[in-house]
């Protein structure tokens, strides 16, 4: 078991430099979803950040779509009033962004077919 008693200064340093585990860094990602039909001229990419919220008790994401240059357009929240804005980790945050992004490109798939 590691009390932490051999940790060098630099590790040390380190540590502290990061704030420790409790942490609320922002977390994201860059998502790539395909479209059903296969077509990459249609697949879309987007930028999902999850960022703590004190005032909503949790991680909440923000969702750009990134345009032709990589470039995100308009960032919106990625809660509904069905669903929760906030979450317990930055994982679960990212999670279900993904969840609800996936299902809306293929929604709009299928809605355009």
């Amino acid at each position: 078991m590691d009390d932490g008693s051999t940790r060098s200064g630099h590790e040390e340093s380190a540590r502290i430099a990061r704030g420790g585990p409790a942490e609320r860094r922002d977390r994201h990602i860059l998502l790539g979803v395909s479209h059903p039909s296969g077509d990459p001229a249609l697949h879309r990419t987007f930028e999902i950040r999850a960022a703590y919220d004190a005032a909503a008790g949790g991680w909440a994401a923000q969702i750009g779509e990134q345009n032709q240059n990589e470039q995100p357009a308009a960032w919106r929240g990625s809660g509904s009033a069905t669903e929760p804005r906030a979450y317990p980790s930055p994982a679960v945050c990212l999670g279900a962004a993904v969840a609800m992004l996936v299902a809306a490109v293929d929604r709009d798939a299928a809605e355009s077919s």
